[in-house]
């Protein structure tokens, strides 16, 4: 199986690290480095295609799936470094993901942080099957600059795949994050309309209790926020008590009828439950729910 990483940049300063980082990641296995960019990245060991006008970051995504040539495609960007190995584990993980796509967590603070929207995971960067990217569609250059990673992962779930974190890998972001100047697509706005985009596509899946908001509907969460208390499967506990479990996970394990050590009403309950589906369907999953028949009806998959 081969590997094909694409790595879109506008920042020549920043690229040479960046394919050594790619290249650490996808390890021993066979592989290319696709970069997309206005300048020639003069190595040999890349594969080059010259971004002859600026369109931005999603289109030169796109452009480098199109013009990839591996069975996986891989994404990856200049400003931050996945850990050595981890797309070499990808690969693994997609051997027992049919439809799927594998990410990574974010470590921020010295914690590992994973995005979701409506209560699913979605990848900042990720690996997938060259055959899913084309079954479901490439990012949507609708967007400007945001969105278009959550959107392809909601394309991914919708069509019966699971997007799944690789737990032994990371991205971390370079020192010089942010010293490099701001990409031109980072536009005056370009958050505001996306996520009108974004939620008007998707948030129709939805119970209505999601609301409107961008912070209700997109939040970054710790991977160790949830954990069994005592091996209790109807337990949950913090390991960090000074932190506060989401609220929406607390509604759905009381709706499910589980117990917690922190009581709250029902009013988001629905929203909850997206939460649970998706904590249910991680492997391994951070929360071992036992349930009976009833509830497993609900747990079900909400497209």
């Amino acid at each position: 199986m081969k590997l094909s990483v694409v790595l879109p940049t506008i920042f020549a300063e920043l690229l040479p690290g960046a394919i050594d980082a790619a290249k650490a990641a996808a390890g021993d296995v066979p592989h290319e480095i696709v970069v997309v960019s206005p300048f020639d990245p003069a190595r040999g060991d890349v594969r080059w295609v010259q971004e002859t006008s600026p369109r931005g970051s999603i289109a030169a995504a796109n452009t480098g799936f199109q013009a990839a040539q591996g069975d996986v495609v891989a994404l990856v960007s200049d400003d931050t470094r996945l850990t050595p190995g981890a797309l070499l584990a990808a690969l693994g993980k997609l051997e027992t993901l049919p439809g799927g796509m594998v990410g990574f967590p974010r470590v921020v603070g010295g914690e590992n942080y994973i995005g979701t929207v409506f209560g699913h995971f979605y990848p900042y960067y990720f690996a997938v099957r060259r055959a899913d990217l084309d079954r479901v569609g490439r990012f949507d250059e609708g967007y400007r600059k945001h969105y278009a990673d959550p959107d392809l992962a909601m394309k991914i779930w919708v069509s019966g795949g699971r997007c799944e974190i690789l737990r032994d890998a990371a991205i971390v972001d370079i020192p010089t994050r942010g010293n490099v100047g701001e990409a031109p697509d980072k536009a005056l706005g370009s958050r505001e309309a996306d996520f009108a985009r974004f939620a008007g596509l998707w948030g129709k899946h939805f119970d209505a209790a999601w609301g409107v908001e961008e912070t209700g509907i997109n939040l970054d969460l710790a991977l160790d926020l949830v954990q069994l208390a005592g091996g209790d499967a109807t337990t949950i506990a913090l390991r960090n008590p000074a932190k506060i479990l989401d609220l929406r996970i607390l509604s759905a394990l009381s709706l499910v009828g589980l117990n917690h050590r922190t009581k709250i009403g029902l009013g988001r309950a629905a929203q909850g439950l997206d939460y649970l589906r998706w904590l249910a369907s991680l492997d391994p999953s951070p929360v071992n729910i036992v349930v009976g028949a009833g509830t497993k009806a609900l747990l079900a998959k909400p497209f």
